[in-house]
Order: C-alpha cells, then structure tokens, then sequence
C-alpha cells in the first residue's frame, strides 16, 4: 500500500499505444445516438489541438477532472460496445445507453464552459460540443418493457 502513496516517476509511459478506439465504434454507428455520440467525441482530440490546457489549467485538479470526464466517457463507449458485439446486445439498448452518454458528455462540456479558468477558444468548443440525444419514445418503451420484463427475476442472496 505504501507504493501506491510513493510512486516515483511514471518512465515509459509515453510508449505505450492504444488500439484505434473508432474500430469499436464503426459497427455501431447507425445506430442513432452512437452516431451523435461520435460526433461529440471527434470534436475531443480539436479542443485538445486547437485550445489545449495551458500550464496552469493542467496544474488545475478540477479543470482536468471535467477533461478526464469528457475523456472517460469515449472510453466507456468503446467498452460498452465492444462488449455489444460479444454479446449480441440488442440495438434498442445500445442506443438508450448511448442516450445518456450523449446527456453525460453534454453536461461536462458545460461544466468545462463554466469553469472560470476555460478560455474563450474553450468556451466555443464546449457550447460546439453539446448535443440533444435522439430522441424515440417507441425505442424507450420498448427498452423499458425489456425492464419490467426482468421485475422479480432475481432475488438477492441472504
């Protein structure tokens, strides 16, 4: 436990490379809200290039908490549908999932706005990065009959 208190410097780090994170995505993106989803998180690596973190914005833990957010998000997208395709996951459920990473990365691209250290570039990228899910109220019912369905399936061990 002690280590994890006292690491030294993290070396190598900047060699380790990551597999392209669109590849989970491209299977999924007619789905509706994936799709708008992607639009939001292609517009991640533009703030990272065309308005990045000044010195003191990266030396600020809540500043980089909503950019680790927005991050985390894509992140959590790829996993979601990468174990989509494993599992055969019904398409009606991807989107509602994907409804609410739409609101999710929305609200931290507002958050960021409001931060009183974002810049005007910032700013323009955040207001650039909201987006209203699509919006299905068939597709909802019928996620939610899949719900109601599971009511008193399981039952918790005592």
């Amino acid at each position: 436990m002690a280590f994890l208190f006292a690491q030294g410097p993290a070396r190598g780090l900047s060699k380790i490379r990551f597999h392209d994170w669109q590849q989970a995505y491209a299977p999924f993106a007619d789905v509706p809200n994936v799709a708008v989803f992607l639009q939001q998180a292609h517009a991640l690596p533009e703030l990272l290039q065309s308005a990045p973190p000044s010195p003191e914005q990266a030396a600020d833990l809540d500043f980089m908490l909503e950019l680790g957010e927005l991050f985390t998000l894509v992140v959590y997208g790829r996993l979601v549908l990468e174990q989509a395709a494993l599992t055969g996951l019904d398409r009606d459920v991807i989107d509602q999932i994907f409804d609410v990473l739409v609101r999710d990365f929305s609200a931290y691209a507002t958050t960021l706005h409001g931060k009183a250290s974002s810049t005007p570039e910032q700013q323009a990228w955040a207001i650039g990065a909201i987006r209203k899910p699509a919006v299905d109220r068939e597709r909802f019912d019928r996620v939610w009959g899949q719900v109601t369905a599971l009511a008193g399936a399981y039952e918790m061990r005592a």
